[in-house]
């Protein structure tokens, strides 16, 4: 009888035990499991023992960062420019990298690593504005944003993040050029649409001529 007493205060503790350390985590956060052991939950549950295991929350979620360049940069053919981009990032669900997130970010808000981000974004960016000119920024912004995020991402890695997307949203100078660049690929565009409608108008008066000429052959015949 005693036994059975004894069995049952066992099962009741366990079941005391796993309703308390029953844990489950949603698919933008990952539980980390310190203490007897360690284990990284996304998504699932998992049972940690009280007392002698903790729990920590990263969030994986994406976080939107704005960045500019604080002050004017010189650009390949030195020619100073601001640049504004549109930057999505967030910690890596990686294993390798989610471990060094772990590290850098445990229990931070977004907020904060966003700053983090921020800074590392802006001196790549700044470094990619000094390899190109401002013509070819302008002219391939895609070509721009792929190339700093070539040079930015194993900085960011070695923190655990990486970047989603990124979007230059504007570059601009305090003398204009960038507009008048924009002014002369237009009237280059005009240009050219012009001469391509005078062949067209030529093509057409010499089809014309030949027609008639034909006709004028046939009449003779």
């Amino acid at each position: 009888k005693m036994a059975l007493i004894i069995g049952g205060i066992v099962i009741i503790l366990l079941i005391i035990i796993v309703s308390m350390g029953y844990i489950k985590a949603p698919p933008d956060t990952a539980y980390i499991i310190s203490g007897l052991r360690k284990k990284i939950i996304i998504g699932k549950a998992s049972i940690r023992i009280p007392f002698f295991e903790r729990v920590d929350k990263l969030k994986l979620q994406l976080i939107a960062v704005d960045v500019k360049t604080s002050s004017a940069v010189p650009t390949a053919d030195y020619i100073n420019i601001n640049v504004d981009a549109n930057v999505n990032v967030k910690v890596s669900s990686d294993p390798l990298l989610i471990k060094l997130g772990a590290e850098n970010f445990l229990n931070k808000e977004p907020v904060y690593i966003a700053k983090v981000a921020r800074e590392v974004l802006e001196g790549n960016m700044r470094e990619i504005v000094g390899q190109m000119t401002l013509e070819a920024m302008v002219n391939d912004r895609k070509a721009f944003a792929e190339k700093v995020q070539e040079n930015a991402a194993p900085d960011l890695n070695r923190m655990g993040l990486e970047i989603v997307s990124f979007n230059v949203q504007n570059f601009t100078d305090d003398q204009n050029l960038i507009e008048n660049l924009g002014i002369d690929n237009t009237t280059k565009i005009q240009k050219k649409a012009a001469i391509a409608r005078a062949e067209s108008e030529k093509e057409i008066e010499i089809a014309k001529a030949q027609a008639k000429k034909e006709a004028n052959d046939a009449k003779v015949l």
